[in-house]
């Protein structure tokens, strides 16, 4: 499958079948609920779950991207576990290139992406700046991953988060100190923050506790 992104998929929308496009029935019924703006349809849960559970080897991945990108009811939208093949890698860009042109979700969770999802996760975020809670867990970033898909839209101040939980990142001290220096852009709206089980010390710590005067708003911290 060629490389796909929003445009393709909007100039394509008016003259598709969902039933042509995707691997399975229910999937053509989950998208049908999203083009129509189902009011019911707030929460969308990818991957595990009520919704969207198996997307096949089609361009059913796309397709969701781009109907979520455009749909204005969905609030929150968990993602759990994307494939790692190469279709899978194509899918996956498809799916958060369209994700990036939503404007109505407030509350973001992702749960092991693997390299190429938590790739084209950070490439999103920052298109994202309605978020009020995000939710980034068990992908093990490392600190270097954790510094380059998050750290540096942290501190850019793009997002004004409510709740960051973060945990099982193994992000380590370096990492920390990269979120340390996201917080102080942040940190005004924070009101929940969540790090545990991501491998820092005292070295990552002190930078942290630092940073955290500023979060004039914090209500609950895990570490």
């Amino acid at each position: 499958m060629k490389r796909r992104d929003f445009n393709y998929y909007e100039a394509n929308a008016a003259d598709i079948s969902l039933e042509k496009i995707t691997s399975s029935e229910k999937n053509a019924k989950v998208l049908r609920r999203l083009r129509d703006g189902d009011d019911n349809l707030t929460c969308f849960i990818l991957g595990s779950g009520r919704y969207f559970l198996n997307w096949g080897k089609g361009d059913d991945l796309g397709w969701l991207g781009y109907f979520i990108g455009r749909s204005v009811k969905i609030q929150q939208l968990d993602i759990w576990r994307l494939l790692e093949d190469d279709e899978g890698r194509q899918q996956i860009d498809a799916f958060f290139d369209c994700l990036a042109r939503n404007q109505s979700i407030r509350g973001l969770k992702s749960i092991q992406l693997g390299d190429n999802g938590s790739e084209a996760f950070g490439r999103t975020l920052g298109s994202l700046p309605q978020l009020e809670e995000l939710v980034y867990g068990c992908n093990n970033l490392g600190p270097s991953g954790f510094s380059s898909t998050l750290g540096t839209l942290l501190e850019s101040g793009v997002l004004k988060l409510k709740k960051l939980w973060l945990y099982n990142n193994n992000i380590g001290d370096d990492g920390v100190a990269a979120l340390a220096s996201g917080l102080r852009s942040i940190g005004p709206s924070l009101k929940t923050l969540g790090l545990h089980d991501n491998s820092f010390g005292n070295e990552g710590l002190l930078p942290l506790v630092a940073a955290l005067e500023s979060c004039t708003s914090l209500e609950e911290l895990d570490l």
